[in-house]
């Protein structure tokens, strides 16, 4: 068995943790801190954040040798080991470890070393010296106060921590499985009622989509409200989140705004994760390796296809309505389409390249890659109707049969697995469809595919500001204006974040970075309002780069016909879609 101690230092934003373990032998042993954290693939090399660390054996002081970033090695001796070491814990986010004077959040990985030879082991988990009044929230079970378990590694750094004094704490049921959210952070009050009843609609879908037995016991979902807050991040029955304080339901809400939508997105989507990615798998995570890069090609089904049944089951169980979807399709079909990179990234090679790419975005990110979570929703939304054109099957009936198989097996998808399961599971032949959607840049059918559930797709130039939407009729629309870049305005200049490819800005030679100061000698005080005008009009652009004044002739060029509006063509069909009953 293996023992942490951990004790606050709140004003240094530190953790003192003591690890204390039994070695048998006179053999050196290995002591490592995981490189990168499951369902966050990047390397994030959390061993930086270690300011010291010391040894002692049968309580007397010996060496570590370092062996690399994130390794080290006791010296080759028996004895009862204690292990000292500080972490400075500053990270406001889903992925890392955050202690202040009100707060403290621990997400495993970065912050117990382990030993690879132990990790099946017991571990316990204790806290000492914590603020008066402070409690701690997760699903770790209890065996004294502020005394956790783990069956074994996996377990403990699978189950973050909330702690703090002010921490909501909300119950409900779904299915008859006991549910928790935990609010921490500072916000308004809001509607409770609202948010456990559309929570437990979510969560009950969910659940009788997969079928019984649920992957879990319990759960708990840990919502973190701030100021302009996003993220989440999948845990074995549980999840972190954030969210922005305002993004509650009002007591006076009656259809959910883009706010509170979007957060239902996010928990629909990380309560997903507990059966897509935590249980059902790929191959290459059985199991983690948590020391360097697991590369797959199967982010686009993991996490692609939870991106499109997050928002999907918001509109089955009910919490938003019809057109609410609807819009929420429109506006991620026009992203996708804005976005260059997928003319030049597949989508098995968005999900290989996570890695360095996805979450190593720069300037030129939108026109070079694409994103497994919207392009791999709509392949995901594109396989489901594929799959129903061809009989009683639907992509709700592979996902059971793939838990199920989970379940059974414990094993996980290889690489070119899907068209396989497919056939398998539904009898018929999609290889075609999965070599275009999954290894080629062409557009998916999108057209196709909505036409057969009632939606008629047309694209349109639009302004920047239209994010695609559903329309009754679609309009008659000339092209519109276009700068080919985005920019952040102030007061007195806009400031270029991205150019586009074959744009606007790219052809009068600006780049990201460039400080627009004048158009046509006045002040850019509205860049958009200034310079986007009719299209073909030419206007003179002054502008910093690195400190030294330039002038440009910038020439507005007609908007790409790539933002989405949907029409509903039929009515049944598209409730047929929507309204799939689970078994």
């Amino acid at each position: 068995m293996l023992h942490y101690t951990i004790r606050p230092l709140p004003r240094q934003h530190q953790w003192h943790i003591s690890l204390v373990f039994t070695q048998a032998n006179d053999i050196p042993q290995i002591l490592k801190l995981p490189n990168w954290v499951p369902g966050s693939y990047t390397i994030r090399d959390f061993s930086r954040h270690i300011i010291r660390i010391q040894a002692q054996c049968n309580g007397r002081d010996v060496a570590l040798t370092q062996q690399n970033k994130n390794t080290w090695q006791t010296p080759a001796q028996s004895g009862t080991y204690r292990i000292d070491y500080w972490v400075y814990a500053n990270d406001l986010s889903v992925r890392a470890s955050l202690l202040d004077n009100e707060r403290g959040f621990i997400d495993g990985s970065c912050l117990f070393l382990y030993l690879p030879e132990y990790t099946h082991k017991p571990h316990t988990l204790a806290f000492r010296g914590l603020p008066e009044n402070w409690r701690i929230v997760t699903t770790l079970p209890s065996s004294a106060p502020n005394t956790f378990q783990a069956a074994d590694y996996s377990e403990l750094t699978d189950c973050p921590l909330e702690l703090g004094e002010s921490i909501e704490v909300q119950h409900f049921e779904a299915c008859g499985i006991p549910h928790r959210i935990a609010l921490s952070g500072h916000y308004p009050d809001f509607d409770r009622n609202r948010l456990i009843a559309d929570c437990r609609a979510i969560c009950e879908y969910h659940i009788r989509l997969f079928g019984r037995p649920a992957p879990f016991t319990e759960y708990l979902f840990l919502l973190h409200l701030g100021d302009k807050l996003y993220g989440g991040l999948e845990h074995l029955n549980s999840t972190a989140l954030h969210a922005d304080r305002h993004s509650l339901p009002q007591s006076c809400l009656k259809e959910a705004d883009p706010a509170y939508t979007q957060l239902l997105g996010l928990i629909s989507h990380e309560y997903f994760h507990a059966w897509n990615v935590k249980s059902i798998k790929p191959a290459a995570f059985i199991p983690y390796d948590l020391d360097k890069e697991t590369h797959t090609e199967l982010l686009w089904a993991f996490e692609g296809i939870t991106s499109y049944y997050d928002d999907l089951a918001l509109v089955r169980s009910g919490v938003i309505t019809t057109e609410n979807y609807l819009n929420l399709l429109a506006q991620n079909i026009t992203r996708v389409w804005r976005n260059g990179g997928r003319k030049h990234q597949t989508l098995a090679e968005s999900s290989f390249a996570a890695w360095h790419k996805y979450y190593k975005q720069d300037e030129n990110s939108p026109n070079a890659i694409t994103s497994y979570y919207q392009q791999g929703a709509l392949a995901a939304l594109c396989l489901d109707i594929e799959i129903r054109r061809h009989g009683k099957h639907s992509l709700d009936s592979v996902m059971r049969e793939l838990y199920r198989r989970w379940q059974s097996t414990q094993q996980g998808i290889g690489e070119q697995q899907w068209p396989q399961l497919i056939r398998e599971i539904c009898g018929i032949n999609l290889h075609d469809f999965f070599q275009a959607a999954l290894y080629s840049t062409a557009d998916l059918p999108l057209q196709n595919c909505l036409k057969h559930i009632g939606l008629e797709l047309r694209f349109t130039s639009e302004p920047r500001s239209h994010n695609g939407a559903l329309v009754k009729e679609f309009p008659e629309t000339q092209a519109a204006a276009d700068l080919g870049c985005r920019f952040k305005q102030t007061d007195e200049y806009a400031v270029l974040s991205h150019v586009s490819s074959h744009g606007a800005s790219e052809a009068a030679g600006l780049q990201a970075g460039d400080k627009i100061i004048a158009v046509n000698r006045y002040a850019c005080t509205d860049f958009n309002r200034q310079a986007c005008t009719q299209i073909h009009d030419t206007h003179t652009v002054h502008y910093f780069r690195h400190g030294v004044l330039r002038q440009t002739q910038l020439t507005v060029q007609p908007a790409p016909a790539d933002t989405a509006l949907l029409r509903i063509s039929d009515t049944e069909s598209l409730n047929n879609w929507l309204g799939s009953t689970l078994p």
